[in-house]
């Protein structure tokens, strides 16, 4: 559950009425660094083995913390070798950030296997969510974290990616014997200054059980391994390690003798320019049907296109991903690069038969985002797991600055486990901002009249043309449906300009127009069609529909993705479309519940697919979610749902409350109450939410003073006449901000000067 779920639950479970105060408390300062975090090396060094504790018991996670003075409290995402030992049959081990939890596999483990991978994890912060978690599979096994290093905001290394080319190969000279070291000399790639190396190092022609160890050549031998090999088996990991100052690395070979093979993919240095942006482990790519058979495997000799721009923003340089091969009919290799360019003679991942195997990889991007994928030999099936990429920097913004509370902070990164506040990056000059209704993007008017868009896109939230799911079966075990597209930084939304307004997959223009996109669940598109499956991948004017001042949405928790939208033009009439669960278009039309499951075209007084008017209602001048002002006479008109059961079909005026009202907010759920924001910054309260008794009288909440907005969507966060953006209802975790112009839904906002 994200934070902001548990947000609505509370709300939802309490009373409607704003009861709180201002906390006193100091305002936490919104980070003003540059977006991406860069990388801290550290010597390999041991810091969890449940060899000393006992498995990790089949289906079960458990969590780890970092000691605080090797890994940093503001650390990002860290590096660290991951070993399984001693299975109690074919399993795999996974990690990711938090307490607990499960998600795709990064090392595959068969019988009697011991292996490592290298693994680039979120690190969780906040409200049961610090550290990381480790879990086993279908079978118990012991797991070995050796760290290799961090990633933080603030000074460090970022990285250069460079086209795989190999700097070692011992089988043109001789192996490396038992108790024997290498030194691998990278100084004729990488530049004076770097601080480590990013290569892949394979071992093959293993006579016999054995483990190898990478570290700077300049320093002791650390108690790590970086891979762990059993005669027979060629075996593949990525190595992140610290260089000597003269740019070296050691290898080291514990027994038997072994054939090394060093594939160097990049390195970091203060002069390199790309920061880290670490993502939710992603499943991009499953070739496997819902059994765990071939579906769509890698055949041998033709590359697999694999589009990673769901995930990945323009600009970004390269991949971090996990690659598992598994379903091999025949002994091969696995290699990714960039889409577009040539096929490097390098290997990402060696396979046998009968063999499930997964390997760390940093992979070139091409400037869509795109990469290939080539099976030399036989048929594989392929799994890809995105957990970061890299990209440059960008700088923090300087004047009205979009900024969330509780996740989708469109910072780069995608997760819900840094608590806020933090800045939006590469937008500025915000007039408005808001959360979409069910949580998954986040909209932002600037003053020149664009509107830009991040979080999820599934289903066409963002409007950009493009949406959908990774690529790969439905059902258990994996995602149902796969992981959505989700755009971690602020993109434009093509085609909409001189927007003076917005609201959720809905914009106003300077001309009266009014324009949606999304989803057409409940006909909410308001062009006319039915077909509840259509999603507009880009916005589409709103016909018949002009001279519009002002819009509003509101959505039906009663009726899973019940939508409807608003408009109020000139005359200060209402129009609405789309779902009327609980009388939510105002037309005086009961829609009955029982029709109403499902597509709404069951019934025609379901929903309307175009604007119908709101009965009763013109010369009105401000527009809420169901609810409208009319100030010349200081009237409130409220429609729609009731409590749990009740609804007004069509709009119902409000007594009158003791003062002037100014302005007007409703919950954009059907479950919280309607509010009057009076001239002099007090809130009365006209209960409708899950208390609603029947008495429509309201009060006055004696609590609060001096507000100057309620967000909709959310009325625990407000917004006071001194700029300052507080929530009410959770005092003693409730985080403020000072200088805010503008609050939208969901806990977001505008700072006019950081």
């Amino acid at each position: 559950m994200t934070l902001r779920r548990l947000a609505i639950l509370l709300t939802a479970a309490a009373s409607v009425a704003l009861s709180v105060a201002v906390p006193a408390q100091a305002a936490p300062s919104l980070s003003t660094q540059d977006a991406g975090a860069v990388f801290t090396a550290l010597p390999p060094t041991r810091v969890f083995d449940t060899r000393t504790s006992g498995k990790i018991a089949a289906h079960t996670s458990r969590s780890f913390e970092f000691p605080a003075d090797l890994v940093p409290g503001n650390a990002t995402a860290v590096v660290f070798n991951l070993t399984g030992t001693n299975p109690d049959g074919a399993t795999y081990l996974s990690t990711g950030p938090g307490r607990q939890g499960e998600g795709p596999s990064n090392l595959n483990l068969g019988v009697g296997e011991t292996r490592a991978n290298l693994v680039t994890v979120m690190e969780g912060h906040g409200w049961d969510h610090e550290g990381i978690w480790v879990g086993a599979g279908p079978f118990a096994a012991d797991a070995i974290i050796d760290v290799a290093g961090y990633y933080a905001p603030g000074t460090g290394s970022k990285y250069t990616p460079l086209t795989p080319q190999r700097m070692l190969d011992t089988r043109d000279s001789a192996p490396l014997g038992a108790g024997g070291a290498i030194t691998l000399d990278l100084s004729s790639k990488v530049p004076a200054g770097a601080t480590s190396a990013v290569f892949n190092l394979t071992a093959t022609d293993v006579t016999g059980p054995t483990f190898v160890t990478a570290y700077p050549a300049d320093r002791p031998r650390p108690d790590a391994s970086n891979l762990n090999l059993v005669a027979g088996r060629n075996t593949p990991n990525l190595v992140t390690v610290a260089l000597s100052p003269d740019r070296k690395v050691k290898l080291f070979n514990a027994y038997s003798s072994v054939d090394l093979i060093a594939d160097l993919a990049g390195y970091y240095s203060p002069q390199s320019t790309q920061a880290f942006y670490s993502l939710y482990p992603t499943r991009a790519l499953e070739t496997r049907d819902i059994n765990g058979s071939p579906a769509h495997p890698l055949l041998a000799g033709q590359p697999r296109h694999l589009d990673l721009s769901g995930w990945l923003p323009a600009g970004a340089t390269a991949a971090v991903a996990n690659l598992t091969g598994t379903n091999v009919s025949r002994p091969t290799v696995i290699t990714a690069w960039a889409d577009g360019a040539a096929k490097p003679g390098v290997s990402n991942l060696n396979l046998v038969p009968d063999q499930t195997a997964a390997n760390l990889a940093i992979v070139p991007v091409s400037a869509e985002r795109a990469i290939d994928l080539n099976n030399l030999a036989g048929q594989v099936d392929a799994i890809v797991d995105v957990a970061g990429y890299f990209a440059p920097a960008i700088a923090a913004c300087a004047t009205n600055c979009a900024f969330g509370i509780l996740d989708n902070f469109g910072n780069g990164s995608a997760n819900d486990y840094h608590s806020g506040p933090k800045f939006a990056y590469g937008i500025s000059d915000v007039k408005s901002i808001v959360g979409s209704v069910d949580d998954s993007a986040v909209y932002a008017l600037k003053n020149d009249g664009t509107v830009w868009a991040w979080g999820e896109n599934s289903k066409g939230q963002l409007g950009n043309g493009k949406y959908g799911y990774a690529e790969g079966p439905t059902g258990h075990p994996y995602s149902v449906p796969p992981p959505p597209f989700y755009s971690p930084l602020p993109a434009q939304i093509p085609g909409l300009h001189n927007i003076v307004a917005i609201a959720d997959e809905m914009a106003l223009d300077s001309d009266g127009h009014v324009y949606t996109w999304g989803v057409n669940t409940t006909w909410q598109l308001g062009t006319g069609a039915t077909d509840s499956s259509q999603i507009a991948a880009s916005p589409v004017q709103v016909p018949n529909l002009s001279g519009v001042k002002q819009i509003a949405v509101a959505e039906s928790y009663r009726r899973t993705s019940g939508i409807t939208r608003y408009a109020m033009t000139g005359d200060g009439k209402v129009w609405s479309w789309g779902d009327n669960s609980w009388g939510a278009l105002g037309i005086g039309a009961h829609a009955d519940p029982n029709k109403c499951i499902g597509p709404p075209g069951a019934d025609p007084s379901c929903a309307s697919a175009a604007p119908v008017q709101v009965v009763g209602l013109s010369g009105c001048d401000e527009l809420g979610s169901r609810l409208v002002l009319c100030k010349s006479n200081g009237s409130v008109w409220r429609w729609g749902g009731l409590g749990t059961d009740r609804e007004n079909d069509s709009p119902v005026s409000l007594p009158a409350p003791t003062g002037t009202v100014a302005h007007v907010q409703r919950d954009i759920a059907d479950t919280a109450g309607a509010r009057g924001i009076l001239s002099d910054g007090r809130v009365w309260q006209w209960n409708d939410g899950q208390n609603y008794d029947g008495d429509m009288t309201g009060a006055l909440d004696p609590a609060l003073a001096s507000v100057a907005a309620i967000a909709d969507g959310h009325p625990d966060w407000v917004l006071d006449t001194g700029g300052t953006m507080y929530q009410v209802g959770h005092p003693a975790n409730s985080p403020t901000v000072t200088g805010v112009t503008a609050i939208g839904n969901g806990g977001y906002g505008v700072v006019g000067t950081p």
